[in-house]
């Protein structure tokens, strides 16, 4: 039996799935691009004239916050990753408020763990029919900071994790360990 076509109504949800998607792909490609200390992927996520915020620690444009962010993390962290959560999308056209809850780990030299949790809340910006970050402010919720008296120790040799491109999520395709796809 062939499918019936879309209805108008289904049609308009699908539209606003695929923007939607669209945008979580955004905020994902930042978050990625933080943990793998990859410069491109970070700054793809944001508009070349976007204002991104944190507290008083940044206030400037894009490129500067690139730098910043990756300098931040080499200097004092071994280990962390970014985790977005509940995501609240508020679509109007070409402009979209998005509200981004993270919930971040961070291991230090010193052996100290931290576990924190914010929110992103952006206005992104459908420009040529591409979605980034226009304008960022982060805002932390809570912190909490533990002595490391866990077992987990970041494997040695490292694996195939890595703060670059060499990390095994960048391969393509995929290998088997043989070297096989």
């Amino acid at each position: 039996m062939p499918e019936e076509p879309f209805t108008p109504a289904e049609m308009e949800r699908l539209r606003d799935l695929l923007v939607r998607d669209e945008i979580m792909q955004c905020l994902y490609r930042y978050a990625r691009g933080l943990d793998r200390h990859d410069d491109d992927l970070i700054a793809s996520a944001f508009w070349p004239d976007a204002e991104v915020n944190y507290l008083e620690d940044f206030s400037g444009p894009r490129d500067p916050f690139v730098d910043w962010g990756n300098e931040l993390h080499e200097s004092k962290y071994e280990i962390h990753q970014h985790h977005l959560t509940t995501q609240n999308i508020d679509v109007d056209g070409d402009v979209a408020h998005v509200e981004s809850y993270v919930i971040y780990m961070l291991r230090s030299p010193e052996k100290l763990q931290y576990l924190g949790s914010g929110r992103y809340i952006d206005k992104c910006e459908r420009r040529d029919g591409v979605w980034r970050i226009a304008l960022r402010e982060f805002v932390p919720e809570m912190r909490i900071a533990v002595e490391d008296g866990s077992s987990y120790e970041r494997a040695d040799p490292p694996g195939p994790s890595f703060w670059d491109r060499r990390d095994i999520s960048y391969q393509r395709p995929m290998r088997r360990r043989n070297g096989e796809e």
